[in-house]
């Protein structure tokens, strides 16, 4: 593996369980995850400019301290913490049985683009842009392989050693999620509530794959795109909040909340948590890390990934060890 420089980017990130999925692939994959290979970090800032900076200087004049260990990445604290949670949750060997899916899902298929270097360079840098700076990427220097920039909704970055490469996979995320409980796009109607950019991702990626849109009201219209012939009136069979702002009904169709909350309890309760009717957002942050790997970061290793249950069930392990220690 090439020295990796991995940093989730936006305001604010303290509470981001992003680098602990990163660390999660990287030991299922069996690569190094040491600071000297692995070097991660919370990127605090409000514009792309100062997120693509800490890219080239490699580092940001004060680091943010991660939530869950009190301390920054690259100090022993957070190290020493992280291990211990990576470790214990590669003792999941299988999914959990309330996490897995309705039907069979295939697995990731071996993904390539044209151009795209697998693995030639020393040192890389892989970036999760989240708001305010979704959608900041306009630039004829940074090769986009979906249509993220052109809707405003960058979640991803690479820098390969030679050129930046870019996508918007909340889409993608959000597709995975519902296939997995049974869901699929075509001839099915996603209720969306949201007008960002995960909001706009997903109403791309959706139409694409076959399905139609219904808008729930919501704080900020989605703008007019390729997916405006194919909203309606039709009654949604799911749902996506990008906003926060819908209660979902106990008999309703089934409810994606598109945030996620730190959450307290030993590894069976959050199970429930995350086993509940109304899903809560890990589910769409771990969908979506997955699709960066599948994508842009490793598409050569699409095929090894671990499933989307079983990285659920390894996440949800890693919070309980690292809450148990941090307490």
């Amino acid at each position: 593996m090439a020295i990796v420089r991995y940093g989730i980017a936006g305001q604010p990130v303290g509470h981001s369980l992003s680098p602990l999925l990163t660390a999660l692939v990287a030991a299922h994959l069996g690569l190094p995850v040491s600071d000297k290979q692995l070097k991660m970090e919370l990127v605090e800032v409000s514009t792309l400019t100062d997120a693509l900076a800490w890219g080239y200087a490699g580092a940001i004049p004060t680091p943010a301290p991660w939530a869950y260990t009190g301390s920054v990445f690259g100090k022993f604290r957070t190290s020493a913490l992280l291990k211990k949670a990576v470790d214990g949750a590669m003792e999941e060997l299988v999914p959990h049985p309330s996490l897995l899916a309705t039907s069979p899902v295939s697995p990731p298929a071996h993904v390539s683009f044209e151009g795209l270097p697998t693995r030639m360079f020393d040192e890389e840098i892989w970036m999760n842009l989240t708001s305010p700076l979704k959608h900041q990427l306009d630039s004829s220097a940074v090769v986009c392989i979906d249509d993220s920039m052109a809707t405003k909704s960058v979640n991803t970055l690479r820098w390969d050693g030679r050129g930046w490469w870019c996508a918007g996979l909340d889409g993608d995320g959000v597709i995975a999620v519902f296939r997995h409980h049974g869901i699929e796009p075509e001839h099915h109607v996603l209720g969306l509530c949201g007008g960002g950019g995960g909001a706009r991702s997903t109403a791309s990626a959706w139409v694409k794959a076959g399905g139609e849109l219904h808008l729930l009201p919501s704080r900020r219209p989605l703008e007019d795109g390729d997916w405006s012939s194919s909203i309606g009136q039709a009654a949604p069979h799911a749902v996506v909040d990008f906003d926060g702002t819908q209660n979902p009904p106990s008999d309703g169709p089934l409810f994606l909340r598109a945030s996620y909350e730190p959450m307290e309890g030993d590894f069976n309760a959050r199970l429930k948590r995350c086993s509940e009717p109304c899903l809560d957002g890990r589910w769409l942050l771990v969908a979506q890390h997955l699709a960066c790997w599948q994508r842009l970061w490793a598409p050569e290793r699409a095929a090894d990934l671990p499933s989307l249950a079983l990285l659920m069930t390894r996440l949800l392990r890693a919070e309980a060890v690292l809450d148990a220690y941090a307490s």
